[in-house]
């Protein structure tokens, strides 16, 4: 018995008789044959999906010849391939069937039926090849996509490591100097009467170095290696240093920050350095998506994760342009990014979504094109260390 094959072959011819002939021998072959004797019938067919052949004769009465009837299906996007079966045509007609792209013709011969099948398996087959072949040269296409992302993100990161080791001597620089200016106004206020007009300057100058003090010692915490431990923190405070670091880039974009902590905001048992990172990915993001300037808006109070566990969500919310739904999809895929190239790494959402899940807590979007993106992380008050695998270290000073 003829082992079944799984194509479905499609015969267009006007001849009932010879249609039916066609179809009972590619039966016994194996085939599933299908017989149209009109240019509607065969439309039809098509139209529906299933065929992976056409065995189309060049003479169809009633309508264009074959060859026509085959450029409309073309016209219409439909690609299947067509082997063209005549008792009539010439050198010129053959050449025509196979620029119009016709894998292979046969002449309505004798013993023609006896090598019907063979045909069909030889252009099926060869059909079969090309579309492995194109899926393989799209899968390289796409690794080699993904290796050119992944070597910019590694020139990236090492470029980072760089600016973090910098921006850490720097500071350590600056600590001296800036404590040496500090005690400085110290004495000199000391010995300015309150009611002096350069009494009310001098504490001008020494607020401004304090919160310079206050930026330098944020940025070498920053810049320090996490050592993957959880110790008590004060999520609001973190947020507000966070801010702090941010302040000349939302000024840059013209972003007005407003900052919403609920009383009664419990501390969480986290890993610092990660919560740090997770909220200056989270802001400058929102910034960047407000090229002309809006309202970042962050939000923080008690929640409750799934049964019932004592958490605390924070909510991080801009006026930017959206995000669409096809985009939402990917958002955080490791090298997805919605920034021009170059502007973006594409990893800080996905470090955001492993350091949540790390923590046991939930990362959620809502975005609407032209109005803003709203991020709500969720974080247990204290991770389960069974689930998490993070070590609960006592509280650490900054």
């Amino acid at each position: 018995m003829t082992a079944a094959h799984p194509e479905t072959i499609l015969i267009v011819d006007d001849d009932a008789g010879v249609a039916r002939l066609q179809q009972r021998w590619l039966e016994m072959a194996g085939y599933t044959a299908i017989v149209a004797t009109t240019g509607d019938e065969a439309l039809a067919c098509v139209r529906a999906e299933g065929i992976d052949l056409l065995l189309l004769d060049f003479r169809l009465s009633g309508i264009e010849d074959g060859l026509e009837f085959y450029a409309r299906l073309q016209g219409e996007g439909h690609t299947q391939p067509v082997i063209l079966v005549t008792g009539y045509a010439d050198d010129a007609t053959i050449v025509r069937a196979l620029r119009a792209g016709v894998r292979d013709y046969i002449f309505k011969s004798v013993e023609y039926l006896d090598y019907l099948p063979e045909a069909c398996r030889r252009v099926l087959d060869q059909v079969r090849v090309e579309r492995e072949r194109e899926k393989a040269q799209a899968d390289l296409r796409t690794r080699t996509e993904e290796l050119r992302a992944t070597t910019q993100q590694l020139w990236q990161a090492a470029r980072l490591a760089g600016v973090g080791e910098l921006a850490a001597s720097i500071a350590h620089e600056l600590n001296n100097p800036l404590a040496t200016v500090s005690l400085r106004i110290e004495g000199v206020l000391a010995k300015t009467p309150s009611d002096d007009p350069r009494y009310k300057a001098l504490e001008i100058v020494q607020q401004e170095v304090e919160r310079m003090a206050g930026l330098v010692s944020n940025l070498l915490q920053f810049s320090r290696a996490g050592r993957d431990q959880v110790s008590t923190v004060d999520v609001c405070e973190e947020i507000t240093k966070t801010i702090e670091l941010t302040e000349h880039h939302m000024r840059e974009r013209r972003v007005r920050v407003e900052l919403t902590f609920v009383p009664g905001v419990p501390t969480l048992v986290v890993d610092r350095q990660h919560l740090r990172q997770v909220f200056l990915n989270l802001f400058t993001n929102a910034a960047d998506a407000m090229p002309g300037g809006g309202r970042l808006t962050v939000w923080v109070q008690p929640a409750q994760l799934p049964g019932g566990v004592p958490a605390v969500a924070i909510e991080v919310a801009d006026t930017g342009a959206g995000i669409t739904p096809e985009q939402m999809i990917h958002l955080t895929e490791p090298f997805f990014t919605t920034k021009e190239e170059g502007k973006g790494t594409g990893l800080g959402l996905a470090i955001c979504r492993r350091i949540v899940h790390q923590h046991h807590g939930t990362l959620e979007f809502e975005s609407t094109v032209g109005v803003g993106t709203t991020v709500r992380v969720t974080l247990p008050v204290r991770p389960d260390p069974n689930v998490t695998g993070l070590r609960i270290e006592p509280p650490s000073p900054l």
